[in-house]
């Protein structure tokens, strides 16, 4: 017999397909219930709406990119070449996966509704700052503090993931060499 946490886990990876396969507004509980060989009303057990259901898969790919991150933590020793390969990394997750970068950075979720993601999203944050503190303590950043070194890099990444995901990749904006373009950037906050 399966269990509850199956069940569950079961209806997050169905919905994560729909989405790959026909985006976010492709969702529905009812279809959802089709898909697993549950009633609608079945599926009202483990998520109480849709907002709940998509929560949850937001909370797996904040968890999915901080994965990705401590592992080039863990790797990467000098801190340029950790930034760019972060910066890459966390590019690389939202050109790859649009409609859940959507979901992530596009969507406002109430921090008090949806706590467990509030705490991913900003554990991801948190990932940059480690990765911009040591060395901004070594001087080797620009004289801005980590806090906004981070901001900047994280406004950075999300505009050009943004104008990549939208089609502005026009060669006479600059905007056609992506990889280009975040080491262009790396090179400003490093001294």
């Amino acid at each position: 017999m399966k269990s509850s946490n199956d069940t569950k886990q079961k209806l997050i990876d169905v919905t994560r397909q729909m989405i790959d396969t026909n985006g976010v507004d492709s969702v529905s509980m009812r279809d959802l219930g089709k898909e697993t060989n549950l009633s609608r009303s079945a599926v009202y057990v483990y998520f109480k709406n849709k907002d709940d259901l998509l929560a949850a898969i937001v909370t797996e790919d904040f968890e999915t990119l901080k994965s990705r991150i401590c592992k080039l933590i863990g790797e990467i020793k000098d801190p340029r070449k950790l930034v760019y390969e972060v910066l890459y990394t966390f590019y690389d997750f939202g050109i790859n996966n649009k409609e859940h970068y959507k979901l992530m950075f596009l969507k406002q979720w109430d921090k008090e509704q949806y706590d467990n993601l509030h705490i991913a999203a900003i554990e991801v944050f948190g990932m940059f700052y480690q990765c911009l503190e040591k060395p901004h303590e070594q001087r080797y950043t620009v004289s801005k503090s980590p806090k906004q070194l981070t901001a900047m890099v994280s406004s950075f990444i999300l505009g050009l993931v943004e104008l990549n995901s939208t089609g502005h990749l026009e060669p006479e904006k600059g905007l056609d060499d992506p990889t280009s373009l975040i080491d262009s950037f790396v090179d400003l906050i490093f001294v």
